[in-house]
């Protein structure tokens, strides 16, 4: 018989938190503060999953103090120490701090607002004790958190994988047109890929909130919001050069298909897409001057062609946007 579930584990995060948690509690008691287990409640609640989201919590939670303690201070003096004047200022303080953005903070001040609740009198070596039990505990989550790993090698492998993936899909499209048994495999690859992107931008946005005022670590982050752009485009492109059926408008099929295997080739992270922005604006000039369609399948086909070579369009410059950015 199993006692643990199947899933336990114990990462690293649960680690940072039991010594936050458990040094907060040690040093508070060293400190003779009072209630100096709520420094270890703080501590559990206050370290995030990554650098930034802990001072960012941190430094609410801290203005958040300061708040809750003005409003408990001036209603306890004016209505007393009751129950229910904790709700008036219950009341008061969970709007304020959502409003202002705060949330994270109603918790763990509320709890210390009760300190005040049972005391006697409100004295300013009890506010300080507050205070005191509050910053050791934020002051804690931080610094467990400043060692935190690095996915550059990581992310540099993933854009590397997703210029394959892109190049491999540019040079399929004109194959699996006529291969209506390899249509939907296709389809499955792309969406593939756009899992695939979805995952690497959730990975470099960890990265760069672990290393923020590092101007360099967004650089992935950027690179993979343009390739998920890019990606939902592609798709959309697949599914409309599905529709085209191949025996209509030949010739700009020809066209097309020299225009993919040239974007395949040439397809690269630093590529500036200049070369492949000339070629769409002659594709589509041919387009413009050649025969008009005679039947309504070629017609519905001409129509489908410009919609994809707009898309293609769309899709190069945003490439072009991305290196001007990443050149300035």
């Amino acid at each position: 018989m199993k006692i643990l579930p199947k899933d336990f584990k114990i990462g690293p995060r649960t680690v940072k938190t039991v010594i936050a948690a458990s040094l907060a509690i040690i040093i508070a008691n060293t400190l003779q503060l009072e209630y100096a287990t709520a420094a270890g409640i703080i501590a559990i609640l206050s370290v995030g999953n990554t650098k930034k989201s802990t001072y960012q919590s941190g430094k609410n939670r801290l203005l958040n103090f300061l708040a809750a303690m003005i409003i408990s201070v001036v209603l306890f003096s004016i209505l007393g120490h009751h129950v229910l004047v904790f709700g008036l200022f219950l009341l008061i303080f969970i709007p304020y701090s959502a409003a202002c953005g705060m949330s994270e903070g109603i918790a763990p001040n509320a709890v210390l607002v009760t300190h005040l609740l049972i005391a006697s009198q409100i004295t300013p070596q009890l506010l300080l004790n507050e205070f005191l039990l509050n910053f050791i505990a934020i002051s804690l989550a931080f610094i467990v958190n400043l060692k935190m790993p690095n996915f550059q090698e990581e992310l540099s492998e993933r854009e590397k994988r997703v210029e394959h993936h892109f190049r491999d899909l540019f040079k399929r499209l004109s194959f699996i047109m006529n291969k209506q048994s390899e249509q939907a495999h296709f389809l499955h690859k792309v969406e593939d890929l756009e899992q695939y992107i979805s995952e690497s931008l959730a990975l470099s946005r960890t990265h760069m909130d672990n290393r923020f005022g590092d101007g360099d670590a967004g650089a992935s982050y950027d690179y993979f919001a343009m390739r998920a752009t890019q990606v939902e485009i592609f798709h959309e492109i697949a599914e409309i050069l599905l529709q085209i059926e191949v025996t209509v408008q030949k010739d700009q099929l020809i066209g097309l298909n020299q225009l993919f295997k040239a974007i395949g080739k040439s397809y690269a992270k630093d590529n500036d897409a200049k070369a492949l922005m000339q070629q769409v604006k002659e594709t589509l000039d041919i387009y413009r001057t050649s025969d008009l369609p005679k039947t309504r399948e070629e017609f519905e086909a001409r129509a489908r062609l410009f919609q994809i070579l707009q898309l293609i369009q769309t899709f190069i410059q945003i490439k072009r946007d991305y290196v001007l950015e990443s050149e300035t």
